[in-house]
């Protein structure tokens, strides 16, 4: 079993958080044998801001670190980028999806 971490912007817009919790959503039902991580469900219970957006990007940064695969769910935000150069500096598979070429 494997932990994917789903990348979505956010922007402090609900349909980007009901966006991002569907995917994750259908990754999740659909694959049984991992467990797909976003961080803006999982960090639901703070409000947009609140704690700054770079300690936000620390959290967010310390989960990914865990993963095994970055999967990126949505156009490329300015957090999304952080995460993908993270992966990318420690060697992480980036998975794209077919809806992020759409976006």
């Amino acid at each position: 079993m494997a932990i994917y971490y789903v990348a979505h912007k956010f922007s402090g817009k609900l349909e980007n958080y009901q966006r991002a919790k569907k995917i994750t959503h259908d990754l999740q039902v659909n694959d049984l044998d991992n467990t797909y991580i976003c961080p803006l469900l999982t960090f639901s219970h703070l409000k947009y801001g609140e704690i700054g957006y770079d300690a936000e990007m620390e959290l967010c940064i310390d989960i990914l670190s865990s993963c095994e695969k970055l999967i990126v769910a949505s156009e490329i935000s300015k957090g999304v980028a952080r995460e993908i150069d993270f992966a990318n500096l420690v060697g992480m598979e980036v998975e794209y999806l077919e809806e992020t070429k759409h976006d």
